[in-house]
C-alpha cells in the first residue's frame, strides 16, 4: 500500500470520527434543557432518547445516527474503495461512542453500527434490523434485542457479502463489548424493559422503583441499604447546597478520629421528633399572601419552604423524587436531610416542575450552583415574565466562570433576581433559631419584597444592591471553609484556623474589588459573616471534607465521605481560574486547590502559605 494510500485512509478516518461526533440525542437533550448522559441510563443514544424524551425525539435521534454513518461508510467506499468503508465504518461508529467533541462520552453505537452496516451491504443489515425487532417484540429489552443482532451479523455477511466477514466478526465483538454493563445485569434479572416517554414517564418509573422502600419506612419497617438506595437514588440531580447539611450526612463522617479533630460541636439529632414551630400563629395575609415555589427538596429548600409557610405564604416544594416527596407528606418530615424536625402540613409537594413554577409570584432556586444553569433553564418556559426569582446557591459556574446571576441573565432574562446568603444552616433555620440573611439585587423593590416575604421572628433580613459582593464572597468562602477544615484534621490550632480565615478574607476582597464589588460587603453577613459560620461548624459539608483530607484521606474519598454535594470542591477551578484571568493573588485558594487536585499534600501546602515572601497586612 503506497503512501498516498495510507494517507487517503487517514483522511477517510478522521472525516468518518468527526462525522460519528454529531450526536444528535446530546442535541436534541440540550435543547430541552436536560443533559442526557446524566437521565435514565446515561448513554447517549436512541434508547435513552426514547426513555428520556419520548418517541419522536428517539425516533429523530435513530435517524440521524443511521443516515451520518451511511454516508461515512459510502464517503469512505467511494474514496478508498472496501477498505475505505470499513476504515470508514469502524470510525464513525468509534466516533459516535466516543465523541472527543462530547467529552468521550456517546451512545453505544448500534444505530450507527446499523447505518454503517446498511452503506457496506443494505441485504444484511435489514436481516439484522428484523432479528433486533422480533428480539425487542419478544422481551421488550433493546439491550438484548442488539446484542443478539450483533452476533448474528457476521453469519449474515458471510452470507450476502463474504469479503466482509472478518471486519463483521470486530464490529460485532465491539458492539457486545459495548453492551457489557446490559450483559451484567441481565444475569443478575436487573435489566428493566424499555419505557417510552418524556422525563414525567421516568419519575413515574422511579416512584415505582422506590414505593416498596417507601411503604416499609412509613410501617416502621427497618430499610435494607438496597432499600434506602432506591428511595434516595433519583434525587441527585438537585442534591442539596452548601449551605446547610443533614445530622444523618454528618454521623457518616463521624468517626472517632473525625470527632477528635472537631473544632465545635454540630447539633445532634433529638431522639423525638419536634415540631419547633409549635404555637405559632400563622397570619392570615389573604391578598398579601404571595404563591412560591422552592426548586430543591434538600434541607435548605425545606427548611425555606418551611418558614415561608410559617409567614403566612403559599408554598410548593418541587423535588424530582416522588416517593420521597410522598414520604415527606405522610410523615412531615424530610427524613434524610432533616431527621427528627416536623414540617407544616401546609407544605404542598410536586415532582412536577411545570406544576411547581406556573403561576407563582416567586421561585426559590435551592439547587448546587454547578446545577443552576440546568434547573432554571428547564424551569424557564414556565416562568412568567417579571416574577422574582431567589437564588440560594454560592459557587461559581466552573466551565463559564459566570455567577449564578449571570447564568440566569443567560437562561432567565426576564425574572427579577435576588441572591439571598448569609450565615444560615439549614438545621438552625429549620429548628427556628435566630439568624440573620441578606437579599441582594440590582432591583430594589425586589429586594424589599422578598425582606417582606422572608422575615420573621426569628430571621431578620437585610436588603444591598452588591448583587456581585454578595455572590463572590458565597462562593470563595467554601473554598476557605475546604481550608479550615483541613488546617483542624491536622490539628493545626486554633491560631492557625483564625489566621486562614483572617487571610482569606482578604483573598475574597482582592477577587471582590477586581469584579467591580463593594468593599462593605465583605464586612457583612454574607462576607464575613458567612465565613465564619461555615468555617466554624461541622454543619459545613465544606469543611468537614477538609477535615476528612486533614486526616489523610484523599480529595476523592473525602467528598464520597461526605455523601452530599461539596460545593467548594467545585469552585476552588473556578475561584482560581477567575483570579488567573484577573490577575489576583489568592494563595489560600491556590494552595486548597492543588490538595484537592492531589498535585501536593496539605503538610506542602501548609509549608507553601508559611514560606510567603514577607509583605504587609493590608496589602
Amino acid at each position: 500500500m503506497s503512501s498516498t494510500e495510507i494517507t487517503r485512509l487517514v483522511i477517510i478516518g478522521l472525516v468518518a470520527y468527526l462525522m460519528g461526533n454529531i450526536n444528535p440525542a446530546i442535541i436534541l437533550g440540550k435543547i430541552k434543557g436536560i443533559d442526557i448522559r446524566k437521565e435514565g441510563s446515561g448513554n447517549a443514544g436512541m434508547t435513552n432518547a426514547i426513555r428520556v424524551m419520548g418517541l419522536g425525539a428517539g425516533i429523530t435521534v435513530f435517524i440521524v445516527d443511521v443516515l451520518k454513518a451511511f454516508f461515512a461508510v459510502r464517503i469512505g467506499y467511494n474514496f478508498g474503495g472496501d477498505t475505505g468503508a470499513m476504515v470508514a465504518f469502524g470510525a464513525v461508529v468509534l466516533g459516535h461512542c466516543f465523541p472527543a467533541v462530547w467529552g468521550f462520552k456517546g451512545g453505544k453505537g448500534v444505530a450507527a453500527a446499523f447505518g454503517a452496516a446498511f452503506a457496506l451491504n443494505w441485504l444484511s443489515a435489514i436481516a439484522a434490523l428484523v432479528i433486533a425487532g422480533v428480539i425487542f417484540a419478544i422481551t421488550r429489552r433493546m439491550s438484548i434485542a442488539s446484542i443478539v443482532a450483533a452476533l448474528a451479523y457476521p453469519a449474515l455477511i458471510w452470507f450476502y457479502e463474504p469479503d466482509y466477514f472478518y471486519f463483521s466478526i470486530g464490529a460485532a465483538a465491539f458492539l457486545v463489548i459495548m453492551h457489557l454493563a446490559n450483559i451484567k445485569r441481565l444475569a443478575k434479572g436487573e435489566e428493566k424493559p424499555l419505557t417510552i416517554g418524556g422525563k414525567e414517564n421516568v419519575e413515574e418509573k422511579e416512584y415505582a422503583e422506590a414505593k416498596p422502600a417507601l411503604d416499609a419506612s412509613l410501617q416502621g419497617k427497618p430499610l435494607s441499604a438496597e432499600e434506602k438506595a432506591g428511595l434516595n437514588a433519583s434525587d441527585q440531580e438537585f442534591e442539596d447546597l452548601s449551605l446547610g447539611e443533614s445530622p444523618v450526612a454528618a454521623d457518616a463522617t463521624k468517626e472517632p478520629a473525625l470527632v477528635a479533630a472537631q473544632a465545635s460541636e454540630a447539633s445532634r439529632p433529638e431522639p423525638e421528633p419536634m415540631d419547633y414551630y409549635e404555637g405559632t400563629v400563622i397570619p392570615e395575609l389573604g391578598d398579601k399572601a404571595r404563591k412560591i415555589a422552592v426548586i430543591g427538596s434538600g434541607s435548605f429548600g425545606t427548611a425555606m419552604a418551611n418558614l415561608l409557610v410559617y409567614n403566612g405564604h403559599d408554598v410548593t416544594l418541587y423535588g424530582r423524587n416522588k416517593a420521597a416527596l410522598d414520604a415527606m407528606k405522610e410523615t412531615r418530615m424530610n427524613e434524610r436531610y432533616l431527621p427528627y424536625v416536623i414540617l407544616s402540613d401546609r407544605i404542598r409537594y410536586t415532582n412536577n416542575i411545570r406544576n411547581a413554577v406556573r403561576g407563582k409570584d416567586m421561585v426559590v432556586f435551592a439547587v448546587p450552583a454547578q446545577k443552576f444553569r440546568q434547573v432554571s433553564a428547564k424551569a424557564a418556559q414556565y416562568l412568567e415574565d417579571g416574577v422574582i426569582v431567589i437564588n440560594l446557591a454560592k459557587g461559581i459556574e466552573k466551565k463559564t466562570l459566570l455567577r449564578m446571576s449571570e447564568v440566569a441573565a443567560e437562561t432567565i432574562p426576564g425574572v427579577r433576581y435576588v441572591a439571598l446568603s448569609g450565615p444560615t444552616h439549614a438545621e438552625e433555620i429549620v429548628r427556628n433559631t435566630p439568624a440573620g440573611i441578606v437579599a441582594a439585587s440590582a432591583d430594589e423593590e425586589a429586594a424589599r419584597i422578598v425582606q417582606d416575604t422572608f422575615m420573621s421572628g426569628q430571621l431578620r433580613v437585610y436588603t444591598q444592591k452588591d448583587v456581585t459582593g454578595v455572590e463572590i464572597a458565597g462562593a470563595v468562602k467554601n473554598v476557605i471553609a475546604i481550608a479550615t477544615g483541613i488546617s483542624d484534621g491536622m490539628k493545626l490550632g486554633n491560631n492557625a484556623r483564625a489566621a486562614l480565615m483572617t487571610r482569606s478574607i482578604h483573598e475574597i476582597k482582592r477577587l471582590g474589588d477586581a469584579m467591580g464589588a463593594q468593599p462593605e460587603t465583605f464586612a457583612g453577613l454574607s462576607g464575613i459573616g458567612d465565613l465564619i459560620v461555615t468555617c466554624s461548624t461541622n454543619l459545613s459539608r465544606n469543611r468537614r471534607c477538609g477535615l476528612l483530607i486533614g486526616l489523610g484521606l484523599s480529595a476523592k474519598d473525602a467528598v464520597e465521605r461526605v455523601g452530599s454535594v461539596v460545593e467548594g470542591y467545585y469552585t476552588a477551578d473556578a475561584v482560581c481560574d477567575l483570579a488567573k484571568k484577573l490577575d489576583v493573588d489568592m494563595p489560600v485558594c491556590k494552595a486548597t486547590q492543588a490538595v484537592l487536585k492531589g498535585r501536593i499534600l496539605p503538610e506542602k501546602a501548609v509549608s507553601m502559605l508559611m514560606s510567603r515572601d514577607k509583605k504587609d497586612e493590608l496589602k
